[in-house]
C-alpha cells in the first residue's frame, strides 16, 4: 500500500507531521480529515525509507511481538483499573520501548483529537496487525475492550512462546551443521592438497575420498564465481516468486503432503485462525465479519480457500462448519467441535478451546520433530566426517607402507 508524508493542523491549531498508508492520495487526505486534521501538504513518501546506515541493524527500531505484548499487558491493566484510554496511553508511553514510544505518542495525539483507539492504531499497520485492529474495533463497539485486550495478550504470548521455543531448539542442530561444514572445508581445502603430492610417483592412485575431495576443491576454485552468481540469482528468483499466487499455492499443496510437516502446518493454521475468530466472536462480532477479518491471517492456500467458501456459505444462510468443508480431510474433529458450538450457540468459547488444543498439539509435534532431528543430524554428519577422516588416515597409512 502506498505511503504518504503529510503536514497538517490539528483542532487545537498545532502543526503535525507524519506518515500514513492509504490506497491513494485522496483516501489519505480523507482519513486525515476524519481524524480532525486540516491537511496543507501531502506527498508520496520516499521509497526505501531511511538509508541503511541510519537504521538499527539489530531490529530495535521495529515493533515486534514482545513490544506488543508489553503494551497490551500494561494498557489492559490500566483500563481494567478504571483509567480512560488517553490516560492509559500517557502512562504506558512513559515506560515504552524506544520502538514503541513514538507510536504510542501518535496514538495519544489521535485519541485526544477525537479518533477512536482502533482508528488510531490503523494508521500504524507495521506496528499493529489487521487482526489486532479489528479486535480492538469490535471491543470498542461492544464495550468489551478490556476482555478483548486480555485475549489478544494471551494469543500473542502463546505465539511468541512457540516462536522462541522453536528458535532455541534449532540452535544445537544449526551449530552441528556449521561445525560439520567447517570440518569438511578444512579437510578439502587444507588436508587433501597436502596429501595429494605424496601419491605422485608411487604408481598407485590416491584413494577415492582424496580424489573426490580434490575434484571438489578444484571445481570450487575454478567455478566459484559462477556458483556464487547462480546462488544469488536463485535466491532473487525465489524471493520474487515466494508470494506469487501460483507459487504460494504450490507451496501450500506440498506442505500438506509431507508427513511430518503436514500436522504442524495444519495445527499452526487452525490454532491461529480459531483463536482470532473466537476472540472476535466473544467480542460480539457477527460471524461473517469475524470470518472476513480472519481470512487475511491464513498463510496456507487451502485455508484461505476454505475461509472464502465459508464466507459465501454464511451469506447464503449456511453454517460455518459446512462452509469449512474443504478442511474436513485435515481437521474433522475441529469441524465437529465448530458444528457443536453452533448448535449450542457457544461458538466463540468452542473456538478458543480448539485454538488451545491445536497450539498445545503443535508445540508437542515440534518438540518430537526436533527430538528426532538432533540425533539424526548428529549420526549423518558424524558418519560423513568420520568416513572422510578414515579414508584420509587409510591413505596416509598406505603411503607409509609404500615408503617402507
Amino acid at each position: 500500500m502506498p505511503a504518504f508524508s503529510y503536514r497538517a493542523y490539528d483542532p487545537a491549531g498545532r502543526m503535525r507531521a507524519g506518515r500514513i498508508e492509504a490506497r491513494g492520495r485522496e483516501r489519505a487526505v480523507a482519513d486525515l480529515r476524519a481524524d480532525g486534521l486540516r491537511v496543507f501538504a501531502i506527498e508520496p513518501a520516499a521509497a526505501g525509507g531511511m538509508p541503511f546506515w541510519k537504521r538499527d541493524l539489530f531490529g530495535r527500531d521495529r515493533v515486534d511481538d514482545g513490544a506488543r505484548i508489553g503494551f497490551l499487558k500494561e494498557f489492559g491493566t490500566l483500563l481494567s483499573a478504571g483509567l480512560t484510554v488517553d490516560q492509559g496511553l500517557r502512562l504506558v508511553q512513559r515506560q515504552a520501548s524506544a520502538a514503541m514510544k513514538p507510536v504510542l505518542g501518535d496514538l495519544l495525539e489521535r485519541v485526544v483529537a477525537g479518533a477512536s483507539l482502533s482508528k488510531a492504531m490503523a494508521a500504524h499497520p507495521a506496528a499493529f496487525p489487521r487482526d489486532m485492529i479489528d479486535a480492538m474495533r469490535a471491543g470498542e463497539a461492544t464495550g468489551t475492550l478490556v476482555d478483548v485486550i486480555a485475549s489478544l495478550t494471551e494469543s500473542l504470548a502463546r505465539r511468541d512462546a512457540v516462536r522462541r521455543h522453536l528458535s532455541s531448539a534449532m540452535v544445537y542442530p544449526s551449530l552441528l551443521m556449521l561445525m560439520a561444514l567447517g570440518t569438511v572445508a578444512m579437510v578439502v581445502g587444507i588436508l587433501v592438497p597436502a596429501l595429494a603430492p605424496m601419491f605422485e610417483g608411487t604408481g598407485r592412485p590416491p584413494p577415492f575420498a582424496i580424489r573426490a575431495a580434490g575434484a571438489l576443491g578444484d571445481g570450487l576454485a575454478a567455478w566459484w564465481p559462477h556458483l556464487l552468481a547462480g546462488t544469488v540469482l536463485l535466491a532473487i528468483l525465489l524471493i520474487r516468486s515466494w508470494s506469487r499466487p501460483g507459487f504460494a499455492a504450490a507451496r501450500s499443496r506440498w506442505a500438506l503432503r509431507l508427513p511430518l510437516v503436514r500436522e504442524i502446518v495444519v495445527g499452526a493454521e487452525l490454532g491461529r485462525l480459531c483463536r482470532v475468530m473466537g476472540t472476535l466472536l466473544n467480542a460480539q462480532v457477527p460471524i461473517p465479519e469475524a470470518v472476513a477479518a480472519t481470512r487475511p491471517l491464513a498463510r496456507n492456500h487451502l485455508f484461505r480457500a476454505a475461509l472464502d467458501q465459508a464466507a459465501r456459505r454464511l451469506t447464503e444462510g449456511g453454517s460455518l462448519a459446512s462452509g469449512l468443508a474443504l478442511l474436513r480431510p485435515h481437521a474433522p474433529s475441529t469441524l465437529n467441535l465448530i458444528a457443536s458450538g453452533e448448535q449450542v450457540n457457544r461458538l466463540g468459547p468452542v473456538l478458543i478451546h480448539a485454538a488451545e488444543m491445536h497450539e498445545t498439539r503443535t508445540r508437542e509435534r515440534i518438540d518430537r520433530l526436533l527430538a528426532l532431528l538432533t540425533p539424526l543430524v548428529t549420526v549423518i554428519l558424524g558418519g560423513l566426517i568420520g568416513g572422510l577422516i578414515m579414508s584420509v588416515m587409510g591413505a596416509i597409512l598406505s603411503v607409509g607402507e609404500l615408503a617402507q
